[in-house]
């Protein structure tokens, strides 16, 4: 394990589809740094709170207080995608070149969230659907075969979500999925047929739990050592796996692996966290080639150096 950089990053890092390098922004730059070379100043950018990296088209999204660009990760060829702002998430689509954004966008006087479908550039752009007055989408995912989305839905500025959505791009249709508890974190499975999700009460020490099932809600079981608080939730590439960190009142992470099959978990490291805040969170990444994790407190929100680890079979 080494951290790759010393300047504390704000979003968190995204992986190229070599697994090769790593993109993400820090001290009003964007910054890639390959596993052979180290890092490369390739872009300004002036509070970038999330990167993501297309595998079809090899470019890469970014959101700069809350506009939504798109350039090479040479840095070349940058364009600004003309949406509504501010945009909070985004996210590339496996499969093509669509990129999904959430944005924040004021209609007839309320504050409403909208999810917008989008291609590089901004020639194509369509709104897929619109959440109701008083509730945020959050954790925007795609489903493998690039034709649906998950999100969830929260009260207002609340981070647990209550409700969990599957929409079609191309047409209206929705599809609730069971939610039996509120989340805090959801994530999809890379084949699309699992959840998942921190549970419980995040806010109590030893209130939330780690808990897998199918899409479809049934199956679930716990993966956590124990109850506690969980955060930086990230599956494996083949979905056998998930990672998650389980924070203490010390500013301590504990870094956990889990058999998706509920057949055991590992420890995998103890990091004592940079920043001693509270209600800071962990973001963790896994490697498309399934070889190695970043993580850190560069959550969006919060800020912190990235760590790389590379696994070992054992």
């Amino acid at each position: 394990m080494r951290r790759i950089m010393d300047r504390p990053a704000l979003s968190p890092a995204a992986w190229s589809p070599d697994s090769q390098a790593l993109a993400y922004s820090s001290d009003q730059r964007l910054w890639v740094y390959t596993l052979d070379r180290g890092e490369k100043d390739v872009a300004p950018a002036e509070a970038v709170t999330a990167v993501a990296w297309s595998r079809p088209l090899n470019l890469l999204a970014l959101i700069d207080r809350g506009i939504v660009w798109t350039l090479r990760p040479d840095g070349t060829d940058r364009r600004r995608v003309p949406l509504p702002e501010p945009a909070v998430e985004l996210a590339w689509a496996p499969g093509s070149d669509r990129l999904a954004v959430v944005v924040r966008h004021p209609v007839d006087g309320q504050i409403r969230t909208e999810l917008w479908l989008v291609n590089h550039d901004g020639g194509f752009r369509r709104m897929v659907t619109r959440a109701p007055v008083g509730r945020a989408m959050r954790d925007l995912q795609w489903f493998p075969d690039s034709l649906y989305m998950l999100y969830g839905l929260s009260a207002g500025r609340e981070q647990a979500m209550t409700e969990l959505w599957r929409v079609r791009i191309s047409y209206p249709d929705r599809q609730q999925i069971l939610l039996p508890a509120p989340a805090a974190m959801v994530r999809l499975a890379p084949t699309g047929r699992y959840l998942a999700t921190v549970g419980g009460d995040q806010g109590a020490e030893g209130g939330g739990q780690v808990v897998l099932s199918r899409v479809d809600g049934s199956g679930r079981f716990a993966v956590a050592p124990q109850a506690g608080r969980y955060t930086g939730l990230a599956w494996s590439p083949q979905g056998e796996k998930v990672v998650f960190a389980q924070l203490s009142g010390d500013a301590r992470a504990e870094l956990w692996m889990a058999n998706a099959d509920g057949s055991g978990h590992l420890h995998l490291y103890s990091y004592l966290m940079e920043y001693t805040d509270p209600g800071m969170g962990v973001a963790i990444a896994w490697s498309p080639d399934g070889r190695h994790l970043v993580f850190g407190t560069n959550t969006g929100a919060s800020r912190g150096p990235i760590w790389l680890v590379t696994l070992q079979r054992r």
